[in-house]
């Protein structure tokens, strides 16, 4: 995705105690070599790039920027008319809706239930209108939503149904679900099987997908000095996740008067949000799509299972004193380990102080829903990853469950 990803996973460092270790929330899903593979792509010319067996596989696949710039490119293929209404779930990314209001629609929100993390088919029903020609339904959180009900709905009235999947990459052969008309993927740089940037639409209709084809041909393509300079960018923020890095850095830049927050949001940070289009309406590379086709080609799909029993073990010691989002779900992956409590800022400061990077901040918005009440103004998003060793986990959640009850 963008700069907004990557300051998402080091959004709580001004907060952190200089004298302790930290647990970042989040780890770059890609290792040493695989970002040396992407750095040395960048070094050949976009003719010199030979793409995998794996990029030429995917019949339907348009590779672009980012999943923004995939809906960018759909909604400019489709030319829905002015007015027409977008059905969203409600927990998305901004500019989504940014890019719908652009094509003079009307985004409309859909509930979502924070157990299940599902949409209910009745508020679905209740939401369509003659004006709706799209459903935009993101599975959350590594969790993923049935899209079968919806979809009936959706063929019933003619009304389009789009799955935002940026969320969900499960497995290397990624797929447009039977149902959806069309499937987004995303591999910025906190997603599974990051490519350090970059996103694919698996588009079912072939006139669509032509037409995006033409629309893409006449946007100018990403240089690739400019994706080697994300993949530096990428490399330093690695590094400092290091968790005796981590510490180091926010002593270092408090002792100067700063804040490490903005330190590290203003180095990750990819583009004015003035310069918005221009940025999303650019083809990726050869480098980068390359670098796409590898990391499906490499993917690990023992690494999903072990985060899906690293969850699932936190949830479990966590309940019943909170509510962990996705709970309810038949499938979660726990991609990342949001928990719902009544006094969040409590149960972060609890985390923190124990050396564990919880934070509320996300680069998600709730569609037209500005009140505190909301359920996902009160997730906290708990580190659960790989790196963190199993007593410490027990430990996190230990802390998790008495700060919701104190």
């Amino acid at each position: 995705m963008n700069g907004y990803d990557i300051q998402e996973s080091f959004s709580t460092l001004s907060d952190t105690p200089g004298d302790q270790r930290m647990y970042a929330r989040l780890r770059f899903d890609i290792r040493w070599n695989e970002i040396a593979r992407a750095a040395l792509l960048c070094l050949r010319s976009d003719r010199q790039v030979e793409l995998p067996l794996a990029a030429k596989s995917m019949r339907e696949a348009t590779p672009t920027l980012s999943v923004r710039s995939a809906f960018d490119l759909l909604l400019s293929a489709l030319k829905l008319p002015l007015g027409s209404e977008v059905i969203f779930s409600e927990i998305t990314v901004p500019h989504m809706l940014r890019i719908a209001e652009e094509h003079g629609l009307v985004p409309v929100s859909l509930p979502v239930d924070p157990r299940t993390l599902h949409v209910d088919t009745g508020e679905v029903v209740a939401r369509i209108t003659d004006r709706t020609r799209m459903i935009v339904v993101a599975h959350l959180f590594g969790a993923r939503t049935p899209l079968e009900p919806i979809s009936q709905i959706a063929r019933s009235r003619g009304v389009l149904l789009v799955e935002d999947a940026a969320q969900a990459l499960v497995s290397g052969h990624p797929a447009r679900d039977p149902v959806a008309d069309v499937s987004l993927y995303s591999f910025g740089p906190i997603k599974t099987a990051t490519a350090m940037g970059g996103g694919i639409a698996l588009v079912e209709e072939p006139l669509v997908r032509e037409r995006m084809s033409e629309i893409a041909a006449q946007w100018p393509r990403q240089s690739r000095w400019d994706y080697l300079a994300r993949i530096a960018k990428i490399g330093f923020l690695k590094l400092l996740s290091n968790r005796r890095l981590l510490a180091t850095l926010v002593t270092a830049v408090s002792a100067f008067g700063g804040d490490a927050d903005q330190f590290v949001g203003g180095s990750a940070r990819g583009f004015a949000e003035r310069e918005l289009f221009t940025h999303l309406r650019r083809r990726p590379c050869a480098a980068l799509e390359a670098m796409i086709a590898w990391r499906l080609a490499d993917f690990e799909t023992a690494k999903i299972e072990e985060r899906t029993a690293r969850g699932g073990n936190l949830a479990a010691r966590i309940a019943p004193a909170s509510l962990v989002a996705s709970s309810g779900n038949s499938a979660p992956t726990y991609w990342v380990f949001p928990v719902v409590c009544q006094d969040p800022e409590h149960v972060v400061t609890q985390l923190r102080t124990a050396g564990f990077d919880a934070s509320q901040i996300s680069g998600l918005t709730v569609v037209g829903d500005d009140s505190p009440d909301h359920w996902f103004r009160q997730v906290v998003f708990v580190p659960n990853h790989a790196g963190i060793p199993k007593r410490s986990l027990e430990r996190a959640a230990e802390i998790t469950r008495e700060a919701a009850t104190t």
